[in-house]
């Protein structure tokens, strides 16, 4: 009986790339993570314009309020500043999603 060989152990350790493909791969999906991110974010913003979180049922104070309103319209307003032309080609999409 023969006893197998040990595999050697791999070339480089973690998950950088190490082709081509996997390049792309993977930032492709950060862009696409990214993308779909701002379009949530945009939402957020969006909904939170016309909310009074104050009220029912909510109650925050206006302090909170502020706080909340504050983070997700400031992260908004930088998101929009994003020039997406070169996101959006490497994506392969030129719509939002």
């Amino acid at each position: 009986m023969t006893i197998p060989e040990t595999p050697p152990p791999p070339a480089v350790t973690g998950t950088a790339p190490r082709t081509a493909d996997e390049v792309n791969g993977i930032i492709g999906l950060h862009l696409r993570q990214f993308k779909s991110l701002k379009a949530i974010i945009g939402n957020d913003q969006e909904w939170l314009v016309a909310c009074d979180l104050q009220a029912a049922p909510y109650h925050f104070t206006a302090d909170q309020e502020t706080l909340l309103k504050s983070a997700i319209f400031g992260l908004d307003t930088s998101l929009d500043g994003v020039d997406m032309t070169f996101i959006n080609r490497l994506v392969g999409m030129f719509g939002s999603l």
